[in-house]
C-alpha cells in the first residue's frame, strides 16, 4: 500500500529537521527565477541547458532538496526541447539530446594521443588522409585507436543523476523514462511517414481528413509544462518553509542517513 500524503510529509519533515538549507538558498532561488524567465521550449537549446546543468553542479549543494528540484526542472526543460525538435522534424537536434554522446574521444592504443571526434560525420572523413580510401582509413583506425565516450547524451545523463541521487520520487523517474521513449517514438513515426521537415508535416496535416489528422497528431510529442512549473513552485514553497513536502521528492530519500 502506498503511504498517504500525510505520512510522506511526516517522514520528510523528520528527515530534514536538522538539515537547514543554509545560505545557499538565495543563489538557488535566483537560479530558479532565471529558469522561470525562459520561454520554453524555444528559449533554450542543448548547449544552454548543459551550461545550466554545469552551473548547478558546481554549486556543490547536493544535500539540499531544492538542488534536486532544480535538476528536475532542467530535465523537464531538456525533454520539452527534445520533444519540440522531434515535432518540428529536427531529428538531429532531438537525437543529440536523446542518444548522441556530447563528447567522444579518439584515443591511441598507446595512450599518447587523444582527439575529440566530430559529433556529426564519419570517422573516415575526419581521419582520412589525402588519397586514402575509406576502407584503408578504418583498417588503420581499428589497429591504432579506440573510442571513449567522455560525455553521455544530456537526457540520459540527467536521468541517471536523478535516479542515482536518492532524492527523487519513483513516479517522476517513471514519467521521465516514458517521455524519453515518447520522443523516440515520435521520431520513428514521422520517419516511417517519410516526413523530414516541418513544412512537409504541416502540409500533410492540412491535407489529411479528420481521422488521419487525429492519427498523426496523436503520435506527436505532447508538450506538457506542468511538472516544470510544479517543481518551480515547490522550490518557492520550500524556501519559505523547509518542512514543506514536494510530491516530486522521495518521502524518505533512499540512500541517505
Amino acid at each position: 500500500m502506498q503511504p498517504s500524503a500525510i505520512e510522506n510529509q511526516t517522514v520528510f519533515n523528520r528527515f530534514i529537521k536538522d538539515k537547514p538549507l543554509g545560505e545557499s538558498i538565495d543563489s538557488l532561488l535566483a537560479f530558479n527565477a532565471r529558469l522561470d524567465a525562459k520561454a520554453l521550449p524555444y528559449d533554450l537549446n542543448e548547449g544552454e541547458i548543459e551550461t545550466w546543468v554545469d552551473t548547478l553542479e558546481n554549486t556543490g549543494k547536493e544535500a539540499d532538496p531544492i538542488y534536486w528540484l532544480l535538476m528536475v526542472r532542467l530535465n523537464e526543460a531538456a525533454l520539452l526541447c527534445a520533444g519540440n525538435y522531434a515535432n518540428c522534424c529536427e531529428y538531429c537536434a532531438a537525437g543529440d539530446l536523446l542518444v548522441n554522446p556530447r563528447e567522444i574521444r579518439v584515443v591511441s592504443k598507446d595512450g599518447q594521443t587523444a582527439v575529440r571526434k566530430w559529433r556529426h560525420g564519419r570517422l573516415s572523413d575526419q581521419f582520412r588522409k589525402n588519397g586514402q580510401s575509406r576502407i584503408a582509413t578504418m583498417e588503420l583506425f581499428k589497429k591504432d585507436f579506440h573510442l571513449e565516450i567522455t560525455r553521455t547524451p544530456l537526457l540520459p545523463y540527467l536521468f541517471s543523476r536523478l535516479e542515482q541521487s536518492g532524492w527523487i520520487a519513483r513516479h517522476y523517474l517513471a514519467h521521465a523514462d516514458r517521455q524519453m521513449r515518447r520522443i523516440a517514438d515520435t521520431i520513428g513515426f514521422l520517419n516511417s511517414f517519410q516526413i523530414y521537415d516541418a513544412v512537409t508535416l504541416q502540409k500533410k496535416i492540412g491535407q489529411a481528413n479528420a481521422e488521419t489528422r487525429s492519427f498523426i497528431l496523436s503520435h506527436l510529442y505532447q508538450m506538457d509544462f506542468s511538472i516544470f512549473r510544479e517543481a518551480g513552485q515547490s522550490i518557492v514553497c520550500m524556501a519559505e518553509d523547509p518542512s514543506w513536502f514536494s510530491d516530486l521528492l522521495s518521502p524518505q530519500p533512499f540512500g541517505k542517513p
